[in-house]
């Protein structure tokens, strides 16, 4: 089950085509550790491995890209405290509370600036920044993953916010912009949710906030931003599980084919 089926539901939803694969298949591998929960408490007895997403850091990694690179092309942002976000532009994904924390931020700090790059609703998300009066906020162009430029601003980025929502598909999902941003080895404030939990960890390796709580996220943002050995710590430990753990040319890559292996024996 490499992705999570998607519906206009805010609850999961299984159709008749779901239950005849998901009952006949010799195993599922679930890129989550919710999703594989949620599965095997519907699939009882049936076999479900977790094997999540990670990144490939030979086919791209922020750490190898100097951060200069972004504000070259930026230059007036280069005195500010940048909170980045690279993600998608629906509400579903979270952003929505993102551009409200920031809104709370703006009022009483001059040193911040939000930088987010999304696709999709681009126009949905600029609309929403000038409904809140928001002045400093950069929207960026979408780009492939392995984009210099991309890469660059997730380096350099003072803070990394990882939105979510109860939408199933972002609710359950470990999704691939949390392992890039572990991967820049910046500090990461995520909303929890269950997927979430499966791979970061509160004060370990990212900041948690309760999810749809606009001014815990925002006070969070702000409590890492005064804290550089807290962000420093954070960002480290994230970096390193991601070289350790969910790295596709190293650990990662080696359950995989074991994994794959298995099946045919």
């Amino acid at each position: 089950l490499m992705d999570y089926w998607h519906c206009d539901r805010p609850y999961v939803v299984f159709n008749s085509i779901d239950y005849y694969i998901l009952r006949r298949v010799r195993c599922i591998i679930a890129w989550s550790k919710a999703i594989a929960g949620l599965l095997k408490y519907y699939l009882n007895g049936k076999c479900i491995v977790y094997l999540p997403f990670g990144v490939d850091l030979t086919l791209a990694d922020p750490m190898k890209v100097d951060k200069r690179l972004f504000f070259e092309k930026y230059p007036d942002l280069s005195s500010y405290v940048i909170i980045g976000y690279s993600g998608g532009g629906e509400p579903y994904h979270g952003i929505d509370k993102l551009l409200y924390a920031f809104s709370l931020l703006e009022r009483r700090r001059r040193d911040v600036f939000l930088v987010i790059q999304t696709w999709g609703q681009n126009t949905r998300v600029s609309s929403f920044i000038k409904k809140l009066g928001l002045r400093r906020v950069l929207v960026v162009p979408p780009s492939i993953f392995n984009d210099p430029l991309r890469l660059s601003l997730l380096r350099a980025s003072s803070i990394l916010v990882h939105t979510a929502s109860r939408a199933p598909s972002v609710y359950f999902a470990e999704r691939t912009t949390m392992y890039w941003f572990m991967s820049a080895g910046r500090p990461i404030v995520a909303e929890e949710t269950p997927g979430v939990k499966g791979v970061l960890k509160h004060g370990d390796n990212a900041f948690l906030v309760p999810l749809d709580d606009v001014r815990s996220l925002a006070k969070a943002i702000e409590e890492v931003i005064d804290d550089p050995s807290l962000a420093r710590r954070l960002g480290d430990n994230a970096r390193r599980a991601v070289e350790e753990k969910y790295n596709w040319s190293g650990e990662l890559g080696l359950r995989a084919r074991h994994l794959l292996n298995s099946f045919f024996e």
